[in-house]
């Protein structure tokens, strides 16, 4: 075939090349795609209804770039875990303890930060372009952080870690949206979104491996080997549509103003979020101040977005919709949940079981199963049958996540295993159930051009509602805890050791031993109360999510390649 058999399909603002040279004969050429070539009209109705693009890949391809994608989409992940239980190797060899706190949120601050512009930037770019930008970003910042000298400098090393790794998880479930089929979305994304869950447990485990036998910095040096392998796999396999235009243009069409406005605010929340009650006291001036400058920020960019900007990152029409809201709704509620329990679970397997932080993250296996299991079974679930509707099954996912919440409220010293287990299995299943229908949905109702913006949106929601959910859970957690801890009149070291340390507890004599664990059983279930109105908020978000059902259509539209 002609190498000049070219085609171009114009929608919206994005324009993109189609090529239709292939000399692989296992991939194949939707026949349709042929008839228009070398022509610059629409290809037909559907294809300018819809805009979809279509990458077909041979079968062998495509499950090698989706496992390279899930490799992506791991490293990505492990970091917002995998530090956690390297934390105090680190600051006791830099002699920092006072600044081991900025490790993790210099990291959370800039992956939440760029996350909603990662969509529009692949709409402008190209998704190839900026997925590889973003990893390599990711890589550069794992090295640097692994050969830092001090705290300051892997502070900022794990800001700029922060800066790819924020793109690389809304990048993989856009591209993935690109090279299947809409009904067969669910069926990768599903397993994509599995290893979600699977990092959540393995983090620690890794991080406490590397700083007991090896050292800290292979915390950061496990990504580098990791990560190559997805860049060789993307650059060798995937072949994406590039949008027309010089770099000049491009440039030009970035929301800079927009940006800027939704950085400074996302900053300005963020940071009171995860540092009060910690650094700051919540009523201190410098909490109070970000938030309100937050709250603010959060206005002003809604104006800069429906007033100034040309082309949005967070597209006003896209709020007009009732549906839109509900599946952003649905999933922040579902990151409250998902990181509530990923963070306060091991506490109760700590100090009420008085189990080892490794043993305790074992123990959190039945929920994080439950989440896997929940997310592939959704996602093979809505890419083979229309049986049931995004919003049943969403709905059917609060109501386990509001059953499962309230399950865990029982909890007590006196837990068996099997109760242990099995609540753990519902409100995890709930979770993977949300996670699914709601990215999916979320990507069926909108037209085409928008599906890597409300990605990048939806993602997004689902990482501001994790830092909620742990500090709101958090914050009543310490509370109680305090509260029910100076009901008791411990000796003043005494009490303080408890609140900092699960083992301190283990080692009070058996009476007041009793008295301070019953003080944690009722702290954690105050705790885990907070979830019962969020998994009722989560279901209530989902009724509203209109009557859409998986798509089964099995056209085509075009064959796009690079």
């Amino acid at each position: 075939m002609s190498t000049d058999a070219r085609a171009t399909l114009e929608h919206s603002s994005a324009t993109t090349f189609i090529d239709v040279n292939n000399n692989d004969p296992n991939e194949k050429i939707d026949p349709d795609a042929l008839k228009n070539v070398n022509t610059k009209d629409t290809l037909n109705d559907e294809a300018q209804n819809n805009g979809q693009i279509k990458v077909q890949l041979s079968k062998v391809k495509l499950i090698m770039v989706i496992i390279g994608l899930s490799l992506g989409f791991f490293v990505a992940t492990l970091d917002q875990t995998i530090v956690a239980t390297a934390l105090p190797k680190i600051s006791s060899d830099f002699n920092a303890l006072d600044h081991i706190t900025w490790v993790a949120t210099s990291y959370l601050l800039t992956t939440t930060a760029l996350q909603p512009t990662y969509g529009k930037i692949s709409d402008i770019f190209g998704r190839k372009a900026t997925f590889l930008f973003a990893i390599t970003l990711f890589e550069i910042g794992s090295l640097l952080c692994g050969l830092s000298s001090n705290m300051v400098s892997l502070i900022i090393f794990r800001a700029i870690a922060g800066l790819g790794g924020g793109g690389i998880i809304p990048l993989v479930l856009i591209i993935v949206s690109d090279i299947v089929p809409p009904q067969d979305r669910g069926k990768y994304q599903g397993m994509v979104g599995g290893t979600y869950g699977i990092s959540s447990v393995v983090g620690p485990l890794l991080g406490g491996v590397f700083t007991d036998h090896l050292t800290w910095r292979w915390v950061f040096f496990i990504n580098i080997p990791i990560g190559a392998l997805t860049i060789v796999v993307i650059i060798i396999l995937l072949r994406m549509p590039r949008p027309e235009g010089s770099i000049r243009q491009k440039i030009k069409r970035i929301d800079y103003l927009g940006t800027i406005v939704m950085i400074l605010t996302i900053v300005a929340l963020l940071f009171p979020l995860s540092l009060g009650g910690n650094e700051y006291a919540w009523n201190s001036p410098v909490i109070i101040v970000l938030l309100v400058v937050g709250f603010v920020g959060c206005f002003l960019f809604a104006l800069v977005e429906v007033k100034f900007s040309v082309e949005p990152i967070a597209p006003p029409h896209l709020f007009k919709s009732v549906n839109v809201i509900a599946n952003l709704s649905a999933l922040f509620f579902h990151g409250m949940t998902f990181y509530g329990l990923i963070y306060y679970i091991p506490v109760y397997f700590q100090v009420i079981k008085g189990d080892s932080a490794t043993k305790s993250g074992l123990e959190l296996i039945p929920y994080i199963l439950g989440v896997v299991l929940a997310s592939i079974s959704t996602g093979q679930l809505m890419s083979r049958s229309d049986i049931a509707s995004y919003r049943t099954i969403t709905i059917f996912g609060g109501v386990l996540i509001t059953v499962g919440s309230g399950l865990l409220t029982l909890w007590n010293e006196h837990t068996g295993k099997g109760e242990q287990i099995g609540y753990m299995i519902i409100t995890g299943t709930g979770v993977g159930i949300i996670l699914q229908s709601t990215l999916i949905c979320g990507q069926q109702i909108v037209d085409y051009k928008d599906v890597a913006v409300i990605t990048s949106l939806l993602t997004f929601f689902r990482t501001v509602g994790s830092v909620f959910g742990v500090t709101i859970i958090g914050t009543t957690f310490k509370n109680v805890l305090i509260r029910n801890l100076n009901e008791l009149s411990l000796p003043y070291d005494i009490s303080m050791a408890v609140r900092q340390s699960a083992n301190a507890v283990q080692d009070l004599p058996d009476d007041m031993k009793f008295l301070v664990i019953t003080a944690y059983v009722n702290a954690l279930r105050a705790a885990f109360m907070i979830l019962i109105p969020v998994g009722l908020l989560c279901t209530i978000s989902a009724t509203f999510m209109g009557n859409h059902k998986p798509e089964r259509s099995e056209k085509e539209t075009v064959v796009v390649f690079e």
